[in-house]
């Protein structure tokens, strides 16, 4: 069986908050969503989504460009709607995604 996952869009989250000592601390992070048949079993049939947040920092090495907010959301709009690679990684007892891209033909 062929397994696929699929990029389907990001959330962008940018703003500032308080910090203990009165100042703002900047933040810039998007939320990733897949869809992947790899869990498909005899109960599960079909694509399921999940979400993975990342910092800005992260996704810009991820995506080998510079750490911007531009640059970055439009690396990440040219992967919307195609086939990605995923590689997982234990974080915190937690399997989180540390690396993807497109796949290639």
């Amino acid at each position: 069986m062929f397994m696929k996952t699929v990029l389907i869009g990001f959330t962008i989250n940018v703003g500032s908050f308080k910090g203990e000592d009165g100042q703002p601390i900047e933040y810039s992070n998007r939320e990733l969503t897949f869809i992947t048949d790899s869990g498909e079993d005899q109960k599960n049939i079909g694509f399921k989504p999940y979400n993975e947040k990342f910092k800005l920092a992260d996704l810009a090495r991820i995506l080998k460009v510079q750490p911007n907010d531009d640059i970055v959301n439009d690396a990440l709009k040219v992967m919307v709607n195609k086939a990605v690679w995923v590689q997982f990684a234990p974080v915190a007892n937690t399997l989180k995604v540390v690396n993807f891209g497109l796949e290639q033909k």
